[in-house]
């Protein structure tokens, strides 16, 4: 039997007690909390608690926000399961189905209410409530408070009406930018980041195995054919644009290429240029061409009526949409595409999954995402006529362009007939995307891949929750759909280096002590609830498994296994260059050592002329930025035998003897940093910091991304060396950058010891 968690307010073993979940609530009670937990890993259970604790020191309400009906009622039953006070009357849900005359008297009596932000927003401002009395707010999928944002709107509420209030913000994905995640920070009046990687050791014991898969789908040639007279039609509009000077990127048409032209045309404009406005017409006619393209080559028929119709139908009152129906081309595919039968190989796919999946478990459950609705229902009605399929449709409640939504209840009971096994395959939008507890989603279908890191994790959140899980991305070849996924993977990569930044520079607190505001808490079996975290934490801790965990603290797809490869010289030189290795020669190279020989530590040491034969790794001391706690790398240095002291370093990850400081990079980040115009600053700060820095960069692709050129990344390391002298070093592995690290410490402390002996020598014999 698991111990469980024991609290005044919460329902005798109903919460599992896990270290993780402690540690992360010692710091939600600390001060307002971004916190950031891969899907799956209970962010639920954190955010109950901290309800209880508050409730029990504070006489006031508490607030969960939820982005949709669905989340609410989810929230709901949860609270209501776990907390111990009278389900109907002291726990509410209020969504925007409840009449605003009623909710006035559900605000005054209710001790803990589930509500969608709108719902908060509206009668704070229209006098129905306010937020003065409310001791916690807990803020769920908190990546929505942003801008204009319901959810960012009750932030700024709840810091102008209530001071002194408690802010938990939960998220499994805040953004992969820094400015995303400051925003978000910043709108909910944040102190602290609690973040955990899915590498993460204390996470490790829960974690469910996920398996994805990028699956290659070959377009029809029907849809190619389809698509010609459009791609003929754009590519002159762009050879126009390009003349003009506004469309500048080469190769493939992109959305990304066409907003920059747009901006270029709109400065155009304010110029006084005339030809800015014809310019803007044909740049809006691309945007839709290129979106139209794309729906039927990635998407197929039935997503492609549906992009039709809402640009006939919801653009009512502009010109240009009503223009780009009526030409004959528009008219033609329109024509074509009503009363046919999907054609996209994807569809096909999909069924074969789900046959395959349900033949080799019947009892398995199925998701399939799809962003528009008409797929969703073509998806169904397909999975309908396979024996053994129960498929089952989830939508928003906004009926539009032909196609009716859900009503909350309907809602409701479709994802209680999933979670029954009613039906055994739900087919949903992205209304299904974020934060559904769906235990027993054994395999999740991406339709399409969708470019936010976001929505990613979101949607394969969905699967892997308490048990192994699949994911399938199904990606149309030669498409959109490609760099949609290669975006997804890069920003994903990118964000939990983005949170480490964030917090680095934001100077947000931490606990110095784990269990500082446990008290109120036990867990059944041990003296207390901080005595379970810390034996809890000192016995996962040091755990490594065999996937490298890299230094920004987490595990990617392609970081998993990673298979060595040897870059060959040539593709490291400019074009047309030549090397050593391309002049031939009967001559074996003269080996310098022998091929048997293994060379060791000591070897190079002694070759180097530095005796460090009486130096182990026991008692070199380190410092190491309080960032990097309980990652692999600090794991990887104490077992070299290092001391290590965490520290809040303004500049570095890592400073050892002799006052040198290392940074460590990603080969992602040094990209990211060099592309971005910020590595140069980066580095002149590290140098204004110690004039002994080094750089270490992690993984074998440094000189191969598509963003930066091998030359140029070249270029930045041999500026970085020879300029600043600052050298950069790179690593293959965390087992690699610790050992490394190890013995240059350890040469440092040597170094100096025998300095001071040799100086001290020098001082004597001179007198």
């Amino acid at each position: 039997m698991s111990a469980t968690i024991r609290h005044e307010l919460l329902v005798e073993g109903a919460i599992e007690a896990r270290a993780y979940q402690l540690s992360a609530l010692d710091h939600c009670l600390s001060g307002s909390t971004l916190l950031v937990l891969p899907t799956g890993m209970g962010k639920t259970p954190i955010e109950v608690m901290v309800i209880a604790e508050r409730l029990r020191i504070d006489s006031g309400r508490a607030i969960m926000l939820a982005p949709t009906n669905a989340l609410v009622n989810q929230h709901l039953e949860d609270l209501r399961n776990l907390l111990k006070l009278r389900a109907d009357e002291d726990i509410v849900g209020l969504t925007g189905s409840v009449q605003p005359s009623k909710r006035r008297e559900i605000w005054k009596k209710s001790k803990v209410i589930v509500a969608t932000p709108q719902v908060v927003r509206n009668d704070v401002q229209n006098g129905v409530t306010n937020l003065a009395d409310v001791s916690v707010l807990v803020v769920d999928e908190a990546h929505r408070a942003t801008g204009n944002h319901a959810m960012a709107q009750v932030g700024d509420l709840y810091a102008e009406q209530n001071v002194d209030g408690l802010v938990v913000a939960a998220t499994a994905s805040p953004g992969h930018l820094e400015t995303e995640i400051n925003e978000v920070c910043n709108r909910l009046r944040i102190v602290n980041i609690h973040a955990r990687p899915p590498g993460d050791a204390l996470l490790a014991p829960y974690a469910t195995g996920l398996e994805i898969n990028d699956v290659i789908v070959e377009v029809p040639e029907e849809l190619r054919e389809m698509v010609k007279p459009l791609e003929i039609w754009l590519s002159r509009i762009i050879d126009r644009l390009r003349r003009l000077g506004f469309y500048t990127r080469n190769g493939h048409v992109t959305a990304g290429g066409l907003q920059e032209s747009q901006k270029r045309i709109s400065t155009s404009i304010s110029r006084g240029e005339s030809f800015g406005y014809r310019a803007a017409k044909e740049n809006g006619i691309a945007m839709r061409l290129n979106n139209l393209i794309s729906s039927i080559l990635c998407q197929g028929v039935a997503a492609s009526r549906e992009t039709l119709s809402r640009i006939g139908n919801s653009d009512e009152q502009s010109k240009s949409a009503r223009e780009f129906i009526a030409d004959p081309r528009i008219v033609r595919l329109k024509e074509e595409l009503e009363g046919m039968s999907e054609l996209h190989s994807k569809v096909t796919m999909v069924r074969r999954m789900v046959r395959r999946q349900l033949k080799q478990n019947p009892e398995s459950r199925v998701i399939v995402f799809a962003n528009y609705r008409d797929t969703v229902d073509e998806i169904s009605r397909v999975l309908e006529e396979v024996s053994g399929v129960r498929p089952q449709r989830f939508v928003g409640q906004a009926s539009r362009d032909g196609s009716t939504g859900m009503s909350q209840k309907l809602q409701i009971e479709s994802l209680d007939a999933f979670r029954s096994g009613v039906a055994n395959v739900l087919v949903a939008t992205s209304v299904g995307e974020e934060g559904l507890d769906v235990p027993n989603a054994d395999l999740v279908i991406f339709y399409e891949p969708v470019g936010s890191e976001i929505r990613t994790i979101q949607r394969r959140g969905r699967t892997g929750r308490q048990r192994a899980g699949t994911v399938h991305v199904l990606i149309a070849k030669d498409t959109r759909d490609e760099g949609a996924r290669a975006s997804a993977k890069y920003r994903e990569n990118r964000m939990f280096r983005s949170i480490q930044q964030v917090r680095r520079k934001r100077g947000t607190s931490t606990i110095k002590s784990e269990g500082t505001y446990l008290d109120s808490f036990s867990v059944l079996g041990s003296p207390s609830a901080a005595e379970f975290l810390r034996e809890e934490s000192n016995r996962l801790a040091p755990v490594l498994d065999d996937t490298t965990t890299h230094v920004d603290g987490k595990k990617t797809e392609s970081q998993i296994d990673p298979v060595t490869t040897e870059i060959e010289p040539r593709r490291l030189r400019p074009s047309g260059q030549i090397g050593l290795d391309s002049y031939p020669s009967e001559e074996k190279p003269e080996r310098l050592i022998d091929e048997n020989q293994i060379i060791d530590t000591e070897t190079i040491v002694e070759s180097l002329e530095l005796d460090l034969s009486n130096v182990a790794f026991d008692g070199v001391a380190v410092t190491v930025c309080e960032n990097l706690e309980g990652t692999a790398l600090v794991a990887r240095l104490k077992q070299n035998g290092l001391i290590i002291n965490l520290e809040n370093l303004e500049q570095g990850d890592l400073r050892m003897a002799g006052d040198v400081l290392v940074e460590l990079k990603s080969t992602g980040d040094f990209v990211d940093s060099l592309a971005q115009g910020r590595l140069l600053e980066q580095v002149s700060k590290l140098v204004n910091s110690s004039s002994r820095s080094i750089i270490i960069v992690e993984g074998n692709d440094l000189f191969m991304h598509q963003t930066v050129s091998g030359e140029a990344i070249m270029g930045a390391v041999s500026t970085l060396t020879l300029d600043y002298g600052v050298p950069v070093i790179t690593s293959a592995s965390t087992e690699e950058t610790a050992r490394f690290i190890a013995i240059s410490a350890r040469r440092e402390t040597k170094m100096i010891e025998q300095l001071s002996t040799k100086a001290q020598e020098r001082l004597t014999s001179n007198n």
